[in-house]
């Protein structure tokens, strides 16, 4: 009987360990990021890869959102090794954002695009865009 204790102790410790492990993660986590950013305009081709400022980025693993570029983004995915996160909102003037980013937990690198839309355009609402390559620690 002794033996089932301790066998059932020991198949459910691991268990234990990551529930706790998973417990003490920080529910707000911030970084500071630098890398590149890509502008396109309209239908044009890629303007020349711009230096970013450093910026932060929040996540909020409690309320489920991204705090990126002066948008609040709600979270789709996120895992021990991943963060993926995107959504539409309409800012000043009736125009639209799409934003759609993914956050790599292992080597902190964030590839993030911005689509900023005027929907009194068509065929092609689209007026810029903006792709983020950056590394966040």
């Amino acid at each position: 009987m002794r033996h089932t204790t301790k066998s059932a102790v020991l198949v459910l410790l691991p268990c234990v360990l990551i529930a706790h492990a998973r417990a003490d993660e920080p529910t707000v986590i911030t970084w500071s990021c630098e890398g590149m950013l890509t502008p396109i305009y309209g239908a044009n081709k890629p303007e020349a890869p711009q230096l970013l400022q450093k910026t932060s980025v929040i996540v909020n693993l409690d309320e489920q959102i991204v705090f990126f570029m002066g948008y609040l983004v709600p979270i789709e995915t996120v895992d021990e090794a991943s963060i993926n996160f995107g959504g539409m909102q309409v800012v000043d003037y009736g125009f639209n954002v799409a934003i759609r980013g993914h956050v790599d937990r292992l080597t902190g690198r964030m590839d993030a695009t911005t689509v900023l839309s005027d929907p009194t355009k068509e065929p092609d609402p689209n007026t810029a865009t903006v792709h983020y390559d950056v590394v966040c620690k």
